[in-house]
């Protein structure tokens, strides 16, 4: 980035600063409290960033995840903090909501009517919450922003863009460890789709499938690191989860995206359902966040003519690698075997089918291994005292544990034959580990 441009830049960062603060313990006891009741956590490859950022202190580090729910922002900012590690996250712009106040309107309105009277002495809007635990605001879309001062600020695609680029280098300049998500998500119908590149959704899944990672971040962080003359490490991470806490809510949220309900209207629905999940959810499952190696970017090669198109092809080998390593990490839980014996339309299956399915998948994944980094995958969850992989029976009964006993069943047992009511939710839990399990069907 020109040094004039990143100047002209600057005096807009306030748009989408973070506003890092420590949290008190109790808000800290609060969030390990919710994390308890919700998940039982593993993690894995943490302390080897702890410990290389402690020998590398000058060293910027971006950390790269799937997202697979809202709550991934939540249980990585607990993480982190709990681990003595100050790291800023990206959010959309849609979540930084000034016009809603926690203490008036979240707090009284999803957990409990008596939180009202501390809106008579505390007042904190959900963009300034997210600011000051460390988010930093990215814009998608044009948009035009009302400053204290009452003058408009307008910011179109280009300015947008700049904006992100600039911040980036500020982030790498100051060493900071930062986190984006960069996994994008299509939906594509037709050719003229597929040369739509608008056509992209960035940011969670709905459906479980990530396609890829989108190159736009990575390259950023080479150019910050080019810029800067800094280094940069990636780390990719993923997240698991044996049951996404908003499986149930994303057919709703996706209603709402198509009758073209407001987005402040869609991200109340969407934090409220995650929030009386973290609170009164009595279905612990488990919750696996693994952290690979760091990878520094080589700017040192980047360097002469055609710098620009140099960047961009980095940004997309640095983009497909990372995506690999992470979907290489993925661990497999029981649901994923279950719903992944069914066809692709869920018909019913049999007891007896079932079972030869799962045992199919079951030999299938005994020995697999992934990736060019030819990683075996991880079957952590699926093994039993003897670590051998769960009979089918064992299986099955995990799944039922997690999507059964429930008021409205994913799965169930009518008579002889296995039975998916909600086809939508079970798609996602094959999805998780479809690359893993699509050569198997081949």
């Amino acid at each position: 980035m020109k040094k004039s441009l990143y100047e002209k830049m600057t005096p807009l960062f306030p748009l989408m600063a973070h506003d890092y603060r420590e949290i008190d313990p109790l808000e800290a006891l609060i969030y390990r409290l919710a994390m308890g009741n919700t998940f039982n956590a593993r993690v894995v490859g943490l302390e080897p960033i702890k410990r290389f950022r402690r020998e590398n202190p000058n060293c910027a580090i971006t950390f790269k995840p799937n997202h697979l729910s809202e709550a991934d922002f939540v249980v990585l900012g607990v993480l982190f903090r709990q681990s003595g590690m100050r790291v800023l996250m990206e959010g959309g712009n849609n979540l930084f909501i000034e016009e809603i106040d926690i203490f008036r309107d979240v707090l009284p309105a999803l957990i409990d009517p008596k939180f009202q009277k501390l809106a008579e002495t505390h007042q904190l809007t959900i963009g300034q919450y997210l600011s000051r635990r460390g988010a930093f605001k990215v814009f998608r879309n044009p948009v035009t922003l009302k400053q204290p001062n009452g003058v408009d600020i307008k910011l179109g695609r280009k300015d947008i863009l700049s904006l992100s680029r600039a911040y980036r280098q500020h982030l790498v300049e100051n060493r900071e460890m930062y986190l984006t998500f960069p996994g994008y998500s299509t939906i594509r119908s037709s050719l003229l789709d597929l040369l739509k590149m608008n056509g992209t959704k960035t940011g969670r899944s709905y459906t479980g499938k990530i396609d890829g990672f989108h190159h736009l971040p990575f390259q950023m962080d080479i150019e910050a690191a080019v810029d800067s003359g800094e280094e940069v490490a990636i780390v990719p991470i993923n997240l698991a989860y044996e049951r996404v806490l908003e499986d149930e809510n994303f057919q709703e949220l996706t209603r709402m995206h198509e009758a073209g309900v407001s987005p402040q209207e869609i991200y109340v629905q969407d934090m409220g359902y995650i929030i009386r999940r973290f609170c009164a959810d009595k279905r612990k499952v488990n919750l696996s966040l693994k952290f690979g190696d760091p990878r520094k970017i080589d700017a040192r090669s980047l360097r002469g003519d055609v710098l620009g198109t140099k960047i961009k092809f980095a940004a997309h080998t640095y983009a497909r690698e990372t995506f690999e390593r992470v979907m290489g990490m993925q661990p497999v839980f029981p649901a994923n075997i279950y719903f992944s014996a069914f066809d692709e339309q869920f018909n019913r299956l049999s007891v007896s089918a079932m079972r030869e399915k799962i045992d199919d998948i079951r030999d299938h994944l005994r020995h697999l291994v992934w990736g060019k980094q030819r990683r075996r995958v991880d079957l952590h969850y699926v093994l039993g005292y003897n670590m051998q992989i769960m009979s089918a029976e064992e299986i099955i009964n995990r799944t039922f544990e997690v999507f059964a006993a429930l008021e409205q069943p994913i799965t169930s047992l009518d008579g002889n034959v296995f039975v998916v009511h909600n086809h939508d939710v079970a798609m996602q839990y094959r999805n998780h580990v479809s690359h893993f399990l699509e050569p198997a069907k081949k």
